[in-house]
C-alpha cells in the first residue's frame, strides 16, 4: 500500500481517491491520469481490498475506484463490505469485463459508475467527475444493453414474487440461506415433506429448478426485501 499525496504545497484537495487494483502498472497509470485533473489527488493506491479498507478507515476518502478481480476479498465483496457499514461512499467499478450476474450484484450494492478498461481515459475522467458531484455514470452501449436486460429480468421476477404466498417467501429465504428441508421445517414448525411441497411450488412459480438458482435470486435481494410492493 503506497501513500501518494496527503498535502501538495498547501494546494486545496477537492477529491481524495482510493484506487484498488492488483496490477502496479494499472495503479500507476490511473494515478497519473487522475492527477491531470486540477485539485484532484489520489490519496492511496491499494493492491488488495484489505489495504483499501485500512485506507478508508485512516483517511478522509471521497471516492473509491475498484477492479472486480483482485486477490483475497474480491471487488464485489469489498463494495458489499463498504455498504454493510452504512457508507454511501461513491464507488466506481473499473474492470476489463463484467458479466450480467456481477452487474446485477454491483447495481444492488449501489455502485455509482462502471467503466471498462478498454475505454478512453477521458471516459474514466468523465465518470469520476460525474460521480464526485453526486451523479451516476453508465454510458457504454453494451453496458446500457446489459442494464436494460437486468431491469427487464428484475421486473419479471418482482412480478413473479407477487405470486408467492407469505409462507413460500419464508421458505424461500431460509432455503436461499442454505438451510436444508429439515432445518427449514424446524424453524417454521412444519414437516420436511411440507417444506418440499412449498419448494416445488416456489420453483414452478419462479421458473427455476435448484436451490442455487434460488440463492442467486437472493443475492440480488429479490427475496431479502421484507416489504413486497
Amino acid at each position: 500500500m503506497d501513500t501518494d499525496l496527503d498535502q501538495i504545497a498547501g494546494a486545496p484537495m477537492s477529491l481524495r481517491v482510493v484506487i484498488v487494483d492488483d496490477h502496479l502498472i494499472v495503479l500507476d497509470g490511473l494515478r497519473r491520469i487522475i492527477e491531470t485533473e486540477e485539485n484532484t489527488w489520489v490519496v492511496v493506491t491499494c493492491r488488495s481490498a484489505f489495504d483499501a479498507i485500512a485506507a478508508i478507515d485512516r483517511e478522509r476518502i471521497d471516492l473509491v475506484v475498484v477492479d472486480l478481480r483482485i486477490p483475497g476479498m474480491s471487488g464485489l465483496e469489498l463494495i458489499h463490505y463498504i455498504r454493510t457499514r452504512g457508507s454511501d461512499l461513491p464507488i466506481v467499478v473499473l474492470t476489463a469485463d463484467i458479466s450480467d450476474e456481477d452487474l446485477a450484484i454491483a447495481m444492488q450494492y449501489r455502485v455509482n459508475g462502471i467503466v471498462l478498461k478498454e475505454q478512453a481515459p477521458t471516459i474514466f475522467l468523465n465518470c469520476l467527475r460525474t460521480v464526485a458531484t453526486g451523479g451516476t455514470y453508465f454510458t457504454d452501449r453494451s453496458m446500457a444493453c446489459a442494464l436494460d436486460r437486468l431491469r427487464e429480468r428484475e421486473s419479471k421476477y418482482n412480478s413473479l414474487l407477487q405470486a408467492l404466498t407469505p409462507r413460500e417467501v419464508e421458505v424461500s429465504r431460509l432455503a436461499a440461506d442454505g438451510l436444508r428441508s429439515r432445518a427449514i421445517g424446524d424453524e417454521l414448525g412444519i414437516s420436511p415433506g411440507t417444506v418440499k411441497l412449498h419448494l416445488h411450488s416456489i420453483y414452478g412459480k419462479l421458473g427455476i429448478s435448484t436451490r442455487v438458482e434460488l440463492a442467486n435470486l437472493a443475492k440480488r435481494q429479490w427475496l431479502t426485501n421484507e416489504t413486497r410492493s
